[in-house]
């Protein structure tokens, strides 16, 4: 043990003293040169990795569209005039002159969207949407008749000198009414915001089946006859994924009927609360297609007949209800001598005008007007579309009704998008995000020079639309890439506090230590060798 004890003094004995301080010194070198090594490689390595990616967005190409950046929409109207003359150039002045009068003045905000015409002389025009064939011809009576297709008869009483001011005036009054209806957003409320696809549920909902009677319908064969037709027309605008179902045990209403002497009525405003979607078990086929819901609500037998009637007291003709941007219900009563526990089988021919109902409630739901291309009167009748249930005026009209509503989605939420970015310097914007962009800019610069074809205007509108919302709710913008710098700052600190306050401080007591001149002592201990 004491030769232990002698080493242990020698080794850190006054003859060591000299070279132990310099080993000291290099070790505090090297200890310095790591730390910097450290820094000068880890701190951008760790900051290359930990960044967060962000594609360049086309900022300025987007910024360029705005509300007073006005869009052109033309109508081409063709004269089929084989023993009339008519002037086309004077026509066309004269009508684009008193469209421009009916255009009362755009405020700051609103979209510059503006109507005009095109006047031809051809026997017909073409049979796409845009284009409108006016056949003329001399009566005593002057009168208008809009076929279903687009093709107007139009009975021209005047004399040659008027008759052109009664075609310019009448090719006025459908495009700037339309244009007119658009600026006002008519029946927008009640209306569903434009998708690619709806899914459009028919049910049969029956009360009380237990103390009433089971009630079924001819559902495949209605469903063909009545709905198929006008579900082709809209498809090339857009797709109705059409299911049926039948419910039983809806269990009563949330709002109860009141009683009268022949039965049970409801009042207008008891009909916000009829629809009990949540009991009613009302599920889609489609998560994430827009749903609209058409109801025929069979009601307990000793609720019936159940009526609707209005504030002055008359019963409802049709007695159903539109209910805004959901769907639709109608009631339908059974026959008087049905006894409980029977079995009722809604037929096909019965199911028509229930079926009539639902069409016309489903055309208020996408925004189809009836009185399209003009206010039916005493000189202007409108032929209805019977078998499709929708006009090809009436279809053009919610073309270009949801072609400007498209461009003007897509313009605002590529705008939203480039503002959310800015304002999260943290946010991921993935290349797929930019691609999504590209695509919904190139179609919006596209929809100007598309505009005579609108239903290739419309197309480009809804590609625009659709990239524009896909890239802003893609997943990966709000996904967990995404998070802020209070939280890099919660996960990193107790990692990097606890080592860099130690190292700190050996840093400075490192610098403080270290000799003012490394060649001072070599040089005082030459001097006491030559004393």
């Amino acid at each position: 043990m004491p030769a232990l004890g002698d080493r242990i003094r020698a080794l850190f004995g006054r003859r060591s003293e000299a070279k132990t301080i310099i080993s000291v010194q290099n070790d505090r070198r090297v200890v310095l040169a790591s730390i910097l090594l450290l820094l000068l490689l880890g701190l951008p390595l760790w900051w290359t990795t930990t960044r967060v990616y962000r594609a360049e967005l086309p900022v300025a190409e987007i910024a360029v569209f705005a509300p007073d950046q006005e869009l052109t929409v033309p109508f081409s109207f063709y004269i089929d005039a084989p023993s009339m003359t008519v002037a086309t150039e004077a026509i066309e002045h004269m009508a684009q002159k008193l469209i421009d009068e009916q255009r009362t003045a755009y405020t700051p905000d609103e979209w510059r969207i503006r109507y005009t015409a095109r006047i031809r002389r051809k026997a017909a025009a073409p049979d796409v949407p845009g284009h409108y064939t006016l056949r003329l011809r001399e009566a005593a009576r002057t009168a208008v008749n809009f076929d279903a297709d687009r093709v107007a008869h139009v009975s021209i009483s005047e004399s040659a000198t008027k008759r052109d001011a009664v075609v310019a005036k009448l090719v006025a009054d459908i495009v700037a009414k339309e244009e007119r209806e658009l600026r006002e957003k008519s029946g927008a409320r009640r209306a569903l915001k434009y998708a690619p696809e709806y899914s459009v549920a028919f049910t049969l909902l029956n009360e009380d089946p237990v103390g009433g009677a089971a009630v079924n319908w001819d559902i495949e064969h209605a469903a063909n006859a009545f709905i198929r037709p006008f579900v082709d027309t809209l498809r090339p605008l857009a797709k109705l994924a059409v299911s049926t179902q039948v419910l039983h045990h809806a269990g009563p209403p949330p709002v109860k009927p009141l009683a009268h002497e022949n039965g049970t009525y409801l009042t207008p405003d008891m009909l916000p609360h009829f629809a009990n979607s949540p009991w009613w078990n009302l599920a889609s086929t489609d998560p994430i297609a827009p749903s609209i819901n058409f109801i025929l609500y069979v009601p307990a037998l000793q609720s019936q007949p159940l009526c609707i009637i209005d504030d002055a007291k008359r019963t409802s003709a049709t007695n159903a209800f539109v209910v805004s941007q959901w769907g639709g219900i109608a009631i339908a009563n059974l026959p008087a001598d049905t006894k409980a526990g029977a079995s009722v089988v809604i037929s096909s021919d019965e199911l028509q005008k229930y079926f009539g109902i639902f069409i016309a409630q489903l055309r208020e739901l996408v925004g189809i007007r009836n009185d399209t291309p003009l206010q039916p009167s005493t000189r202007v009748t409108v032929r209805r579309a019977t078998a499709t249930g929708i006009s090809a005026w009436e279809l053009d009209a919610l073309m270009r009704r949801w072609m400007v509503a498209n461009r003007q989605t897509a313009i605002t939420t590529l705008q939203s998008l480039v503002r959310l970015v800015e304002s999260m310097e943290n946010m991921v914007v993935m290349d797929e995000i930019k691609v999504q962009v590209d695509q919904s800019l190139s179609a919006l610069r596209s929809i100007p020079q598309a505009l005579e074809s609108h239903l290739r205007a419309f197309e480009l509108a809804s590609n625009a639309s659709n990239s524009a919302e896909g890239a802003f709710f893609d997943p990966s913008m709000v996904s967990l890439l995404y998070f802020p710098d209070q939280h890099k700052y919660a996960i990193y600190l107790p990692f990097f506090l606890p080592v860099t306050i130690p190292l700190l401080a050996a840093i400075k007591k490192a610098i403080r230590k270290a000799p003012p001149n490394d060649d001072s002592q070599p040089a005082a201990s030459d001097n006491k060798k030559n004393d």
